[in-house]
This record gives C-alpha cells, structure tokens and sequence, in this order.
C-alpha cells in the first residue's frame, strides 16, 4: 500500500536537506522523481543518486516565488512523464532574529518562498490532478506553526499559513480526489538547522527530544511517501507532526 511504483513526484527544493530526503524515499517506493532546486549542483546530484535506484528521474531549475517558473517545471514534467501525481512542496528559507532586527525584506523574502511558493505550485499543479481525478500534495511546514521553537516570526507565520493553506485547500479539491496534507517537522539535521540554531541550542534540542535523537531527512521521507501513497487514502487535511516527540516539549535552552 506505501508503494508507489509508476507515479510522478516533484519535490520542490529537492537538491538537499529535507527535500533530498523527500525525493530518495520517494524513489525507493518506485516513483519517478522530478527534482527542482535553484542550484545546478545539488539538481545534477540529486537526480543521480535517484536514478541510480532504478527509476527515472528529471531536474529543473526554478524558482518557486516565480510562476512562470513554476508553469515551466510543470510542463517539463508533464513533457517527460505525461502527468503528475505527487507535489511535494518543501522550498524553504528562514531568517532567525528577533522581532527588532527582522527587516520588511526578510519577512517578504521568507513569505515569498514558503508561503507564497507553496501557493503557486498548488495552484498550477492542482489544475492537472483535477483533470486526472487524482493526486496527492504533501506540504511541509513546521512546528514552528504551533510552538516557539527559536526566534523567527516571518518563518512561524509563513507555516502557520502552510498549515491553513493545506486544510482549505484539502476541502476544497476533496471531490475531485486529490488529497493535500502537511508534515510538520520537528529538528531535523539539515543545512537550514546549521543557519537557525546555534551549536548550543542545538544541544538543548538533542536533550529534550523524547525519542532521543535529532531527526534525519529521511524521518520526513517515510512520512511523506506514506501520505502520498494509497496506504494514505482516507486522510485529507491533516498535518502530522513529525518530531520525535519535540512538539510535546519544546525548548532551546
């Protein structure tokens, strides 16, 4: 039921991180993998190690702030693969400072890519599932939509809006069978968890997780190939916590 053997994936942001993470796990369960960065060389790598699972895979380069961009990356994939049946919507930027030295420039720079980008990629990507009658979206937000976790309010609230965005839109397009949902992940060792938390908050995280451990790409992998997958059919809506516990006790300090 969490295979996925024949389906189309893109994974926004998929170069590295979380979304590398995303779009391996996916492969592993047979889909076929369209990779969109903004960088060449996390693209170039990142379909390599997905082809080198067996199955086929595709990079584009495009901004997700840009629709043009996005229409491009869709009928890229529409070109190669003929349709689309999984977006995964994890591009994604954070600027942590506080209230007073946040700029209106990083609050539109931050709402632009994770909030505004998830928009533009649902909107143009939806049009094809209606017509399928089929598709899943899975957007990736945060915990940070729920708790305080460290100081960075453009980012809280553009997932707070991801969370939001996912339910109406869920509800929205439910009749036409395509599922939306979201993760929230909790600390997860990736490249944007160096450029968020200092070594020592890092530390605190590690000692208040419950499961013990700071989480891997791979963690928000498995939880969105399950919700992709027909293993997810009847959940719409949802946004699941992927945390190791985090989210029942947070704190950085």
């Amino acid at each position: 039921m969490t295979r996925l053997d024949g389906r189309v994936a893109i994974v926004t942001g998929g170069g590295q991180g979380i979304g590398y993470g995303v779009a391996t796990c996916l492969a592993r369960a047979g889909a076929n993998v369209v990779v969109n960065d903004t960088v060449p060389e996390r693209i170039t790598r990142a379909v390599t190690d997905i082809e080198a699972l067996g199955v086929q895979a595709l990079g584009v380069q495009a901004s997700v702030t840009q629709a043009g961009d996005i229409d491009r990356l869709a009928q890229e994939t529409l070109s190669r693969f003929g349709k689309i049946d999984i977006l995964v919507n994890n591009a994604g930027v954070v600027v942590v400072k506080s209230i007073t030295e946040q700029s209106e420039a990083d609050w539109d720079k931050v709402l632009s890519v994770n909030l505004k980008g998830v928009f533009l990629c649902c909107h143009r990507v939806v049009q094809e599932m209606i017509k399928q009658k089929r598709g899943a979206i899975v957007n990736i937000a945060s915990i940070a939509a729920f708790h305080y976790t460290v100081p960075h309010i453009p980012y809280a609230a553009s997932k707070a809006g991801v969370v939001a965005l996912t339910r109406d839109l869920a509800y929205e397009v439910a009749r036409f069978g395509v599922r939306v949902n979201a993760i929230a992940p909790g600390p997860i060792e990736t490249p944007m968890m160096g450029t968020a938390l200092t070594p020592q908050q890092r530390e605190a995280y590690a000692r208040n997780i419950p499961l013990g451990r700071l989480g891997q790409p791979q963690d928000i992998g498995e939880a969105a190939a399950f919700l992709a997958s027909d293993a997810a059919s009847y959940i719409t809506g949802a946004t699941l916590p992927v945390s190791g516990g985090t989210d029942l006790r947070v704190t950085t300090s």
